[in-house]
């Protein structure tokens, strides 16, 4: 109990340093700078993408001339990039907090692979036409929030899509990847909500979710299950991850009015210990349901 304390305890300490100014200002610079040549470089996030629409079991032209909104786009808007090279006409990328670093963006781009890209996204449209929506990319030299319009990316942030979802017109895809673990459990289901009320009549979604410990991946992929419910706040739920197991999920988008969804993959953490005790606040099946750690869902409107 005195650890459990103590470890809360310092996290809201650890709160008020990343609340301030200079940090988020000196932590999104290097973050960002990091991410672009690692995990949000482009290519990467293009063979994401395609492997999700993929299983989604969309084909050619799925995204051309269409509207997007990505939820919790991040530093990088990466993803949403690569919807502008698959033919979407306008991308929506939304933060509940300001993350954009338009001067890291570029980074993520010239340091891709090209042909790599082109390999994953010409499923999806033709070969040439993305070849030549990525030469612009790169004649740009530096992107910034002026140019991310002219492409017709537009980033919004500060947004709570949990009360509002922003946007006058039909959304004919929507797309998040490792953010909806991020959500409060009270603002899950009214985010979902909204969204969904967003499509477009032929529109449909695709969620990966992370459902593993955001604090240590590697070593503690569970440790966030001990915590009691009353001490694991709405900050610990965006930090670490608000804890919702696979079956809770599957529960949730079941109970989504017009929606028809399905789990498309499902992938666990067998080689990780459990907790010798989980939090009775947790609501799951089995050790199986608890062992789960990322979840691949696809909806569109019935």
């Amino acid at each position: 109990m005195k650890n459990l304390l103590r470890n809360i305890l310092d996290e809201r300490i650890k709160s008020m340093v990343r609340s301030s100014e200079l940090y988020q200002g000196i932590y999104n610079r290097t973050h960002s700078s990091k991410l672009a040549l690692t995990g949000k470089r482009l290519d990467i996030c293009a063979n994401e993408v395609a492997i999700y629409l993929l299983q989604s079991g969309k084909g050619k032209y799925v995204l051309r001339d269409k509207v997007c909104l990505e939820i919790g786009s991040g530093w990088l808007l990466t993803h949403s990039l690569v919807f502008y090279l698959i033919g979407a006409k306008k991308v929506y990328a939304t933060d509940v907090c300001p993350l954009l670093q338009p001067d890291n963006i570029f980074k993520a781009i010239c340091n891709s692979v090209d042909w790599s890209i082109l390999d994953s996204l010409s499923t999806f449209d033709d070969r040439d036409i993305i070849d030549l929506r990525l030469k612009k990319l790169l004649s740009l030299k530096k992107i910034s929030v002026e140019a991310l319009q002219d492409l017709g990316i537009e980033y919004i942030a500060p947004i709570n899509l949990s009360e509002k979802v922003p946007i006058q017109e039909k959304i004919d895809f929507i797309f998040s990847k490792s953010v909806l673990e991020h959500v409060p459990i009270d603002d899950v289901v009214p985010l979902l909500e909204n969204v969904v009320s967003s499509l477009s009549n032929d529109g449909f979604m695709f969620h990966l979710i992370d459902l593993i410990d955001h604090r240590d991946r590697k070593q503690r992929p569970f440790e966030f299950l001990i915590y009691q419910q009353e001490a694991y706040s709405r900050e610990l739920q965006s930090r670490w991850g608000n804890r919702i197991r696979r079956s809770q999920w599957k529960q949730i988008f079941s109970n989504l009015k017009h929606l028809d969804s399905k789990f498309v993959f499902e992938w666990s953490r067998q080689n990780a210990e459990l907790p010798e005790k989980i939090d009775s606040s947790i609501q799951y099946t089995d050790e199986e349901d608890l062992r789960i750690s990322h979840l691949g869902i696809f909806g569109e409107l019935i």
